[in-house]
């Protein structure tokens, strides 16, 4: 497989732009260090970014059994991933900071379940929906993450969307039993 063939993480990420895009918001995936704080010209500006910060195995689908096929090949079972994304508005002053987050928020909220027919075929071949769930978390846990950035904190919330999956390339061709052998032992 060529590396450009599989971009099932960048795919759920370009759905979750696309959602804010639509409420009319400019979203940027840099790292929230490099976020604007002014502007040149002094001209408000108002946008949202979002970060994906961790990845992490979905502990429920991980022990999946093996896929056979037809043709009695066996497929390992997918990777299947929980994505954890760090939302944060930033405008040019904090009520428009403000505004800017509820309507981030209200649309991962009227879109908690994205169907498999909403998403794009590269996502519709692999899973049935996406999960997008407020994550909450704590001061501390939020102060650590933008320690790591090594930038003052700023407001933000952190999402998780489940189950992404990514389908495996190993595969299994089972050996057929040709001949048994029975050792008996008398005791």
């Amino acid at each position: 497989m060529a590396l450009g063939d599989l971009n099932t993480i960048g795919d759920v990420t370009r759905v979750l732009q696309g959602l804010l895009k639509d409420e009319g918001l400019e979203v940027t995936l840099d790292s929230p260090a490099r976020l604007p704080t002014t502007t040149n010209a002094g001209e408000g500006f108002a946008a949202v970014n979002l970060y994906l910060f961790q990845v992490t195995e979905n502990p429920y689908a991980k022990n999946q059994p093996w896929v056979t096929r037809t043709n009695g090949v066996q497929e390992y079972p997918p990777l299947a991933l929980n994505l954890h994304y760090l939302l944060t508005p930033y405008a040019s002053d904090p009520l428009s900071a403000h505004q800017v987050l509820t309507h981030a928020m209200l649309k991962f909220y009227q879109n908690t379940l994205l169907p498999g027919s909403s998403l794009p075929d590269s996502l519709r071949l692999r899973v049935s929906r996406l999960t997008v769930n407020l994550c909450p978390m704590t001061l501390e846990e939020l102060t650590r993450i933008w320690n790591a950035l090594q930038t003052p904190y700023r407001l933000s919330v952190g999402y998780e969307v489940r189950i992404v999956l990514i389908d495996s390339e190993r595969m299994a061709q089972p050996n057929r039993v040709l001949t048994a052998t029975h050792a008996y032992d008398q005791r």
